[in-house]
């Protein structure tokens, strides 16, 4: 059919919907980052009653939905709307629409989230997958709100409760502002409210904002090691070393072991001041070092192993003890994120390759030899070369990147492939380490 053979109102309507067809798909594909900054806003004992009244009938309803999900074998949100919204509004008659609602997408996503870890389970522990514990929430819960329930203007922020409105008056630090204003594109999304252990009612607001667009430059391609004992390993020869992680994780484990072999109240009271004191710790150090990264000059790309199946290994029981216990205190996935989301705001793409073969693999010759690597050192048995063995796997993680590249037809490498600029195999390559003393110092 053609433009004449249609009427012109017609042929309006079908561009329209074109167009709007168009605008919807580039929507459904956009990415987006979010941040969050906790405020704690000053209420009166009435209002802070008011939030607890809220936080049990909201974890009620949470258990009433992810139940009536789990029974009937379902995760539609639709579905649970239609059965269970009638009975959730008898048994928490006080509770906002809106609540409820945000109440019943979280449990949706928590049985869907249960659904996988019990199917994973059943694969290699069927009793234990029956055995385990369905999601529920108490009544000291953290409630999501969304625009519907939550609102900030300016300073002022009010959401729902089961009494009434609150309105109170927020300060948020000025260097979030700073760093994530609206000219940018970020914008207040919901929160997340709650009350800690000490009483104290928090608030965690969310922005949101659409992922930057990379711009790409002429810069290096460096690949990046993680590891145990040296937490990042850069092709250039650069180690930040986890020397003070591992003896602050030994430390807390053994402060731990030693209070709860005791467990008296005094003991017990130590427990909760120092926890979270590790964590806190590992989160600051990946924070210094993503951001040292992510300033880098010269530098486009990042290349780092995919990961992703480190769990999975432990899960199918495929490494020891002592293996396992490694995986568990590895933060690897934080600093992932972490480095991710910092470079993306800087112009500079983090690429993922397979990790296979790439600490055994030698860095000039491409020869796979397990008997090469010695601790913390690569001699290759076939061509001589000899060097660090984190420096040599993150030379293997970049060149297989530029391997890719130049297969599928990218960008164009601006590094040599394993050789040095005169030709000559490099067998030693050029760094220092962020503890090394200068050139020419005794």
């Amino acid at each position: 059919m053609t433009a004449d053979a249609i009427s012109p109102v017609t042929f309006c309507l079908l561009q329209f919907n074109c167009v709007f067809l168009k605008e919807l798909l580039e929507t459904c594909y956009v990415t987006y980052m979010r941040r969050s900054i906790t405020v704690f806003p000053k209420l009166t004992d009435k209002e802070v009653s008011a939030i607890v009244e809220t936080g049990k009938q909201y974890a009620r309803a949470f258990n009433m939905a992810s139940e009536c999900l789990i029974n009937n074998s379902s995760t539609s949100k639709r579905f649970l709307h239609n059965v269970q919204y009638g009975r959730i509004k008898d048994e928490c008659p006080s509770l906002p629409t809106g609540l409820v609602q945000c109440a019943r997408d979280v449990a949706v996503e928590a049985v869907k989230t249960w659904n996988v870890k019990r199917t994973k389970l059943k694969q290699k522990h069927p009793k234990k997958a029956e055995r385990m514990k369905r999601p529920s929430m108490k009544e000291k819960c953290t409630m999501r709100y969304d625009v519907r329930t939550v609102t900030l203007r300016g300073s002022q922020l009010t959401f729902s409760t089961c009494d009434k409105r609150i309105k109170t008056i927020i300060t948020i630090p000025e260097f979030f502002g700073e760093r994530y204003s609206s000219s940018e594109g970020w914008k207040f999304k919901g929160a997340n409210i709650g009350i800690d252990k000490k009483r104290r009612v928090f608030v965690n607001l969310i922005y949101e904002c659409p992922d930057y667009e990379i711009v790409e430059n002429d810069g290096k391609i460096v690949g990046l090691d993680r590891g145990v004992y040296n937490i990042v390993t850069t092709s250039e020869g650069v180690h930040y070393g986890a020397k003070d992680a591992r003896r602050v994780k030994r430390k807390y484990n053994y402060v731990r072991s030693g209070l709860q072999e005791k467990g008296t109240r005094s003991a017990k009271r130590r427990l909760v001041s120092i926890s979270g004191c590790e964590k806190r710790f590992v989160h600051d150090q990946n924070h210094c070092i993503s951001k040292k990264l992510a300033n880098t000059d010269d530098v486009s790309v990042y290349v780092l192993e995919d990961l992703s199946s480190m769990n999975m290994l432990r899960l199918k029981g495929k490494s020891n003890k002592t293996m396992r216990k490694w995986i568990s205190n590895w933060s690897y996935s934080d600093l992932e994120f972490k480095l991710t989301y910092k470079c993306q705001k800087n112009g500079i793409k983090v690429e993922f390759v397979d990790a296979r073969y790439t600490s055994r693999k030698c860095s000039v010759c491409k020869t796979i030899d397990k008997a090469s690597r010695n601790g913390n050192r690569y001699t290759c048995r076939h061509c001589g070369s000899s060097m660090h063995a984190d420096v040599n796997a993150a030379i293997n993680i970049r060149d297989n990147y530029i391997t890719r590249a130049q297969k599928s037809g990218q960008a164009a490498v601006n590094q040599p492939y394993g050789w040095g600029a005169r030709g000559k195999p490099e067998t030693e390559p050029l760094g220092q380490t962020l503890t090394s003393k200068p050139s020419g110092s005794s």
